[in-house]
């Protein structure tokens, strides 16, 4: 099965021939920055699975572990579409309400929940890291 993603207007996009190696909900302010909601759920592949198209910006941030972490938008409508970090270098992680059906979101944690706006409520047994992933 090939996973797709598209920006709003349509004139960025990725491919991926493999499922993602981990989904996950980010709590970061960074991520909160990029994307304007409380947090963001990001399906993360294996770069050499994936292909990339179409113009693109990228947003660097230095995240709270000093890796500098980039969030990519269409350079024409602004879409946040991938999160690239130093901290994962052969991963690309893709803003999941950006994937297209069928595919849906299956985050197997949450991560910088100490960054976490109050009121977000995280589901009952979901695995939780104050921080990033060890």
């Amino acid at each position: 099965m090939e996973i797709e993603a598209k920006c709003s207007c349509g004139q960025v996009g990725f491919k991926s021939t493999a499922n993602p190696i981990i989904q996950l909900c980010c709590h970061c302010s960074d991520c909160r920055d990029a994307l304007g909601r409380e947090y963001a759920t990001i399906a993360f592949f294996k770069e050499s699975s994936t292909e990339v198209f179409g113009r693109l910006e990228e947003k660097i941030y230095t995240a709270a572990s000093r890796n500098r972490t980039m969030r990519v938008v269409c350079s024409g409508c602004g879409t946040v579409m991938f999160d690239k970090s130093e901290g994962f270098p052969k991963l690309i992680g893709v803003m999941a309400q950006q994937i297209n059906a069928p595919f849906e979101a299956e985050p197997a944690c949450h991560v910088w929940v100490k960054d976490k706006l109050p009121g977000v409520s995280i589901p009952a047994g979901m695995k939780q890291y104050q921080q990033g992933i060890d």
